[in-house]
């Protein structure tokens, strides 16, 4: 493995994590406002319950985005394969 292959790799985890922490982010703003008008509890409450969806949520989507992506890899043509004639 090269400089630059390394390089990528790294960028790329560096990437992954910080979109991990933009959807947590995003859930849980989200959550604490649909939580806020609907319920009638003390405000660190809700920020905790919150917070807890927004991880859960995270993990979730996550999982949910590598499962279509091994859907969508399992019904694509391969590409290594030389096509038919």
């Amino acid at each position: 493995m090269n400089q630059d292959t390394a390089m990528i790799e790294i960028l790329g985890k560096i990437i992954s994590r910080l979109v991990n922490v933009a959807l947590f982010i995003i859930i849980t703003i989200l959550a604490l406002v649909f939580i806020r008008e609907g319920a009638d509890m003390n405000l660190a409450l809700i920020a905790l319950i919150s917070i807890m969806i927004g991880i859960v949520g995270t993990i979730l989507l996550r999982y949910l985005l590598k499962l279509v992506l091994r859907i969508g890899n399992l019904f694509s043509p391969d590409q290594h394969q030389p096509p038919e004639s």
